[in-house]
């Protein structure tokens, strides 16, 4: 019998670590791949690729990695030859930012004036789809509210506008 494949999808922060566990519940198929879920602890481009390669890619026990960084920093801080060595494969989280994905999926971007702001991204989101405006018990509630803000027929619906999504799911699908 063939060993299973296993991969790792990482994010930035905590919340991406989230976004994406969300994803491998609807997309990724227990029974042909083994799939963590993990997070950095913010930083550039770099840093994160960094701690996903110490954390997980060291020791070779999994096959791929996707990387899920915003895009508000230069994510071409990381060579490439470097990323195919590790087999990792990065989605940037535009716009902006994680916030600028969910966003997008539900149709609520700010004002033009703010969306240079990646905080006025994170900040609109909280407010609007998970009701507060302060940081504390955010993961929580945002847990707890994606598969009702983000059901799967809303992710097939809107995947081709968002590439750094559609790069997720091709990601699990592959």
């Amino acid at each position: 019998m063939a060993r299973q494949k296993s991969i790792v999808l990482f994010g930035e922060g905590k919340t991406d670590a989230v976004f994406l566990g969300h994803l491998r519940s609807m997309y990724a198929e227990p029974s042909r791949m083994r799939v963590l879920v993990d997070a950095g602890q913010g930083g550039g481009p770099k840093q994160v690729a960094t701690r996903l390669i110490k954390k997980h890619l060291a020791l070779g026990a999994y096959d791929r990695s996707l990387l899920l960084i915003d895009e508000d920093l230069p994510t071409d801080e990381i060579p490439a030859t470097w990323l195919r060595k590790h087999k990792i494969t990065v989605a940037a989280s535009g716009p902006r930012c994680l916030e600028g994905i969910l966003l997008t999926l539900l149709d609520d971007l700010p004002p033009k004036k703010v969306r240079h702001l990646s905080n006025a991204w994170k900040q609109r989101f909280w407010r609007n789809h998970l009701g507060t405006d302060r940081d504390s018990g955010i993961l929580d509630r945002f847990k707890k509210k994606c598969p009702e803000l983000f059901p799967k027929e809303l992710i097939e619906a809107r995947m081709n506008e968002i590439p750094a999504l559609r790069k997720i799911v091709d990601f699990l699908t592959a």
